[in-house]
């Protein structure tokens, strides 16, 4: 096995388990495995994978309880962490300087949500969370897991923030700040919960941020709306309705790279059904000329499927030259 690792006795009930410490070799997409030689693997150790570049993605089972300092540490290549609530110890630094990270996706079995906290103090870039929460079995919503389970989940995207400093040397003190709305997002986790309502008050601040970090957060919200209140669910709406062609344009430049997430999420999008159409005919012809410009098959067919009861002559003609 590539893995290396040390076999340790744990000091409250002396049972044994697996503590990771490398890996030898090249590897892109690093599966942790739940079990090495008939033992639970729970930690990942201090610098295991500290300054790997071949990292892309790491997967970590539910019998992971401990992530110590600096475990994945200036991995730049790294950019998405799959993981459970399990970790009940997460050391300092465990991704900093993982300038690529952007997703994690975790799923919460415990109602336990500092590990989300532990991720978001560690990192301060953008991260977007896909969240899977366990719910009772006789709630008739979310997806099914393996056992039975019911899931719901949700998408949430957390801004950037810059802390700084600016030492004033007439009055002989240092001004600390903070610019941009990442810093107040992340207020609204705790170790329990997370608020949802203080979440989408707070998109007026995304928005002075703007770009493609505050259209993530609406689309996010639109798509998984867990305790989506009316009101914001419209203000989301009126928002991507506003910036409809951008959201389809980079969905689509995304395709180039990387085609199934980003085609799922245009078909998504174009589901969609609210109070508000999200795109309007103008923004979907634009997205065809776009598709059909980068020769992306799959997502023109989807774009056209979805303004063929619109009648444009423009539509019209793509089809045929299609």
């Amino acid at each position: 096995m590539p893995f290396l690792f040390e076999k340790k006795e744990h000091k409250k009930d002396a049972h044994e388990y697996i503590e990771i410490t490398g890996y030898e070799g090249a590897v892109s997409n690093l599966v942790v495995p739940a079990q090495i030689e008939g033992l639970p693997v729970e930690a990942i150790g201090n610098h295991s994978f500290s300054a790997r570049q071949d990292l892309k993605s790491v997967t970590l089972p539910e019998t992971i309880k401990t992530l110590y300092g600096f475990a994945f540490h200036n991995c730049r290549n790294l950019k998405k962490i799959s993981l459970f609530d399990s970790i009940d110890d997460y050391y300092d630094g465990v991704c900093r300087q993982c300038d690529s990270l952007s997703e994690i996706d975790i799923t919460i079995n415990r109602t336990w949500f500092e590990v989300i906290r532990n991720f978001l103090s560690d990192n301060d870039r953008t991260l977007h969370f896909t969240i899977r929460v366990r719910q009772e079995k006789e709630k008739d919503q979310g997806v099914t897991g393996p056992g039975n389970e019911i899931y719901v989940t949700s998408s949430l995207t957390f801004p950037e923030y810059v802390y700084d400093f600016n030492e004033n040397t007439m009055a002989r003190t240092i001004q600390f700040s903070i610019a941009g709305s990442g810093m107040f997002y992340r207020e609204c986790v705790d170790r329990r919960s997370i608020n949802y309502r203080e979440y989408d008050k707070l998109f007026e601040k995304a928005k002075i941020d703007g770009g493609s970090v505050s259209e993530d957060i609406a689309v996010g919200r639109l798509l998984y709306p867990v305790e989506l209140d009316d009101r914001y669910r419209l203000m989301y709406e009126e928002y991507v309705s506003g910036c409809g062609l951008s959201i389809l344009k980079r969905y689509i430049e995304g395709a180039k790279d990387d085609p199934a997430p980003a085609v799922n999420m245009i078909r998504e999008l174009l589901r969609y059904s609210g109070e508000k159409e999200l795109f309007s005919r103008g923004a979907i012809d634009e997205a065809i000329s776009c598709s059909v410009e980068l020769g992306l098959t799959e997502v023109t067919a989807i774009l056209m499927e979805s303004g063929s009861g619109a009648g444009s002559e423009k539509s019209a003609a793509m089809r045929f030259e299609f």
